[in-house]
């Protein structure tokens, strides 16, 4: 079985982490897997080590960042990719290239698409330009696609909300997992003599400064712990103007922002740090949390996608009721920092063994 996986990506961190995820443990299955990526290939130059083959469409003078921008050039080059290889199956790696659906339908081979969130697809969060180009352009063919890979329930459940219902046989929820990497000790030392990171106790947040991923939240964290030398806030991003100002009003000097990590030193920040803290109005997954958790952090959470039926029982992972709430969080911190808490891995929340298997069942069945 000879299967393509499309993407659109040019980050090599978590992004990334779940496109060479799924193809490695394909690999192991001793499945034929391509990567075929719609980004220039000048964001390729350092090509990740996992020795992953990659194809891409387009030539090197093409000075485009994402597949998004290329829509209207790539349809033929697409189909001289598909012509010179004869692949079983394709999945698309997200529901952002939904609108490549009359292109790939016209071919044999089996078609999937994974669903990750539709959040955009919530007016009382998103509006305007981005909404239509979301709702009315990106996800324009969704519905017309018959086997859907969903990340979580919560993300099934909204996909039923918006489109109707589903082909039972023809939807699977299949969690995301990455595989842990091994890191250089030149990175460690260098990340931490970079960063003064040593002898501190890391809160660590990830990813954007979206309005659902309540990042004022994070930053009052940062305000409460003002006076504790030993606390440093991380925000693993770019500052927002309204994080700035935050910032500026009550001189947070507690609070790092970082940028341009490669994954070698992300997934080394995950090392180090004692907690990342998730404190997101709105999620329509648990990938994150998974990642955090491989690197035996402590994670504190808001109630949101499937997280708590997953990590309910786990002490290693705090839940917090009302996202709005201070104090939830406060007394969270609290208890893993000043008690000294040992993080203990749960060998039963994670199988990538099993996730490859669902796919390659899933994909087998259709």
């Amino acid at each position: 079985m000879k299967i393509a996986i499309i993407t659109d990506y040019h980050n090599k961190t978590w992004i990334w982490s779940q496109n060479y995820n799924l193809y490695i443990w394909l690999r192991r299955l001793w499945i034929d897997v391509d990567i075929i990526n719609l980004v220039s290939p000048q964001w390729f130059k350092d090509i990740p080590w996992y020795g992953i083959n990659i194809i891409s469409p387009f030539s090197r003078c093409v000075q485009l960042s994402f597949g998004y921008g290329v829509m209207y050039k790539f349809p033929k080059s697409l189909k001289k990719v598909f012509r010179e290889n004869s692949y079983d199956a394709v999945i698309l790696w997200h529901q952002g290239l939904a609108y490549l659906y009359p292109i790939l339908i016209k071919f044999s081979f089996s078609l999937s698409i994974i669903v990750d969130d539709l959040f955009p697809l919530y007016e009382s969060l998103y509006s305007g330009l981005s909404f239509y180009i979301y709702n009315h352009i990106l996800l324009s063919h969704l519905k017309d696609y018959k086997n859907l890979i969903f990340i979580s329930d919560f993300t099934k459940f909204d996909y039923v909300k918006y489109y109707g219902n589903l082909d039972i046989k023809r939807n699977k929820t299949i969690y995301i997992w990455i595989d842990k990497i091994n890191i250089s000790d030149i990175v460690k030392d260098t990340l931490i003599n970079k960063l003064w990171l040593d002898w501190k106790n890391i809160i660590l947040n990830v990813w954007s400064e979206d309005p659902r991923k309540n990042i004022k939240m994070f930053l009052e964290l940062a305000r409460h712990y003002k006076g504790s030398k030993d606390m440093i806030f991380i925000r693993v991003g770019r500052k927002s103007q309204q994080s700035i100002a935050y910032i500026n009003q009550y001189n947070l000097d507690n609070v790092l922002y970082v940028s341009g990590l490669s994954e070698e030193e992300l997934m080394w920040l995950y090392e180090i740090s004692n907690i990342v803290l998730s404190p997101s109005l709105l999620e329509g997954y648990g990938k994150q949390i998974f990642e955090w958790y491989l690197y035996h952090n402590f994670v504190i959470s808001t109630k949101v996608s499937d997280v708590e039926p997953i990590f309910k029982a786990d002490p290693c992972v705090f839940i917090i009721n009302d996202p709005m709430l201070i104090d939830e969080y406060v007394q969270s911190i609290d208890t893993i920092c000043k008690n000294n808490l040992t993080f203990h891995y749960s060998t039963e929340i994670q199988s990538l063994e099993k996730e490859a298997q669902e796919y390659l069942d899933f994909l087998k069945s259709i």
